[in-house]
């Protein structure tokens, strides 16, 4: 083979390789073109407002909603320990979200401009989460000082611009130490110290800090706000200078927050539905909160069946009767003898409930049952230990706020710093 034979089959091999790798290349290259998906459409809410009109509770604001009786059950059981239903206003604003299937999927409630209450179904548990909303708000300090005009103290308060309900607060704590009917006198002299939440300019509540009453008659008397810290304290009340609670009373509070889960009369049944009297008021509290006696007595009861759980009744002075259901654990039997505020049992959620609290029930002497939250009941004849520590510390900022004020040289309408809290 000659040189020439080699050269010619070479330049073949090489050509059809460069050919067979363009072929390649070019399969390699070619585009592979993808049909777009179809774009899923959002799911359609629907919104439907309600609100508390006159004369309703929250299960008939549920029932003009549409919301059915099973569902309205689990809302309201999920917002007892949030809300007191005892305290629902004409106007309070309720919000249903709806899915395309007309499933509620999300509720809020609100009974406050700057606070809202919103629960959200969860579909994997069954249950309804909640989450509370608060808007931001500020407190101003301000003071009302006079001198008794007309014929009655509301009358000059309400002339100072001051609501009706904030009137009647005031002048219930001074009611405590001064009998206006006896000895009230035109000239009197009455000082004022309050806290006012403000919320897009408007006051939405009101904390009465300080009140005074000086007059030829009625003699001097003091009164001083005491914050316990603790959310719904029954000992955040107002107490003299030298920690006396305002009001004289022989009952004491059978737990240390207040907090009405479910009030005294008919109602739907928390774990029935159906609709009965409820003879007490279920009060909010933790698993093994201790129970107190709310006054002196004999212990009639202590006992368990299914459906009232641990329970204890105690007879007092007055022949009354108080009940005590739904506890972890009874510390007293039947024919004990027991103190007033003497530890009896503790919180728990023993019988036919939903959750821990407890039941309280009062019966009077005739034998009828009666709301105990009538019945004037105080935390404590007067305060003690660190409690009247702090309130010394308190009293001392409020006096230093009224001396500021004097300097100040304003009388009739004082306002401090804002701040964001109370």
């Amino acid at each position: 083979m000659t040189i020439y034979n080699l050269k010619a089959q070479f330049l073949l091999l090489l050509t059809t390789f460069l050919l067979f790798s363009c072929e390649e290349n070019q399969t390699f290259k070619t585009k592979i073109v993808k049909t777009p998906k179809k774009a899923v459409p959002a799911e359609l809410h629907t919104l439907k407002k309600g609100s508390i009109k006159r004369g309703q509770g929250f299960h008939q604001s549920l029932r003009d909603m549409k919301i059915d009786r099973k569902v309205s059950l689990q809302i309201i059981n999920s917002l007892r320990d949030h809300v007191e239903f005892s305290k629902l206003k004409v106007g309070d604003r309720l919000t249903g979200k709806y899915n395309s299937k007309n499933e509620l999927i999300e509720f809020s409630f609100s009974n406050s401009p700057a606070e809202e209450h919103f629960l959200k179904h969860d579909y994997i548990t069954k249950q309804w989460i909640h989450e509370r909303k608060e808007e931001k708000t500020v407190w101003i300090k301000r003071i009302l000082e006079g001198s008794l005009k007309g014929s009655t103290l509301q009358e000059d308060l309400v002339s100072t611009g001051l609501e009706r309900s904030v009137v009647a607060r005031i002048v219930n704590v001074l009611l405590c130490k001064v009998n206006f009917r006896v000895h009230a006198r035109v000239g009197d002299n009455y000082k004022v110290l309050l806290n006012e939440r403000i919320h897009n300019g408007e006051v939405i509540e009101t904390r009465i800090l300080y009140t005074s009453y000086n007059g030829v008659r009625a003699g001097s008397s003091d009164a001083y706000f005491y914050d316990d810290g603790e959310e719904k304290s029954t000992y955040t009340a107002h107490y003299t200078e030298e920690g006396e609670a305002l009001i004289r009373s022989g009952l004491r509070y059978p737990v240390s927050r207040l907090h009405i889960r479910s009030g005294y009369g008919k109602r739907r049944h928390p774990v029935t539905g159906r609709l009965t009297m409820h003879r007490g008021v279920d009060l909010r509290a933790r698993r093994g909160a201790p129970v107190h006696a709310v006054a002196r007595g004999k212990v009639i009861i202590s006992t368990y069946n299914k459906f009232a759980g641990n329970k204890i009744a105690i007879r007092h002075a007055d022949k009354s009767v108080s009940y005590y259901l739904h506890l972890k654990n009874r510390s007293v039997k039947k024919g004990d003898r027991v103190l007033s505020h003497q530890i009896i049992g503790r919180v728990g959620a023993t019988g036919r409930v939903t959750g821990p609290h407890l039941h309280f029930g009062f019966k009077k002497s005739n034998g009828r049952w009666m709301n105990p939250m009538s019945k004037r009941m105080i935390a404590t004849p007067k305060l003690k230990g660190e409690k009247y520590v702090k309130l010394t510390e308190q009293i001392r900022d409020t006096k230093e706020m009224l001396q500021n004020i004097e300097n100040s040289k304003l009388s009739r309408y004082v306002m401090a710093p804002t701040s964001s809290e109370s």
